[in-house]
């Protein structure tokens, strides 16, 4: 009985470990963002705030662009005025790169989105495409998964999560709204509850 009880302890634990690395998301619902002064600050602004909208205020962003925000806010926004590296595309899509860090069981604590001022070919980038690509990130270091398929040719599939030169979306879609909503829909004691758990 004792040995029946520590395999399906085991199991449990396994199984919950498997569903928090696969499900990251951010355990706090007020993250600051360092987001220093650019020609697209306003559009990586707005991008963010289009996000928090869509969770219905689960989750909301603060800005600075101070030297502390830059070390400590959970978000880092950089922008290099260079081409973005060829092996970060497999398209002519390559303005922008986002990432998560430091993930303890399941939950994200640090991000960088990076904006690269010129494309590969030495382009400044369209800004309706840029902003595209900019929510496809936030979208990823908010948790969601990319989508490598072509997701647009039905309605109901369309998510500006597909990978940008496969989407024909540039603003965030009802998809999109459903899945950050499920993703942060959780009380704060839950949360803490998990994290005490783990």
């Amino acid at each position: 009985m004792k040995k029946t009880l520590l395999l399906l302890g085991i199991l449990l634990l396994t199984v919950g470990s498997a569903f928090a690395y696969s499900m990251p998301r951010w355990g706090m619902t007020a993250i600051d963002v360092y987001l220093p002064e650019n020609q697209y600050s306003q559009l990586v602004r707005s991008s963010f705030d289009e996000w928090s909208n869509a969770s219905g205020g689960r989750i909301r962003f603060r800005y600075a662009s101070t030297r502390f925000a830059s070390t400590n806010a959970p978000i880092k926004v950089v922008f290099l005025n260079e081409q973005t590296r060829y092996y970060l595309t497999q398209s002519q899509r390559s303005e922008t790169t986002g990432y998560f860090t430091n993930m303890d069981q399941g939950f994200i604590s640090k991000a960088t989105l990076t904006i690269y001022e010129k494309n590969r070919f030495d382009e400044i980038p369209d800004p309706d495409q840029l902003r595209s690509e900019v929510l496809h990130e936030i979208g990823y270091i908010l948790g969601l998964e990319k989508i490598f398929r072509d997701c647009g040719k039905e309605e109901q599939d369309a998510s500006i999560m597909c990978i940008p030169s496969l989407s024909k979306d540039s603003s965030i879609t009802d998809l999109d709204r459903a899945s950050i909503v499920r993703k942060y829909d959780r009380s704060n004691d839950d949360i803490k509850q998990r994290k005490n758990h783990n």
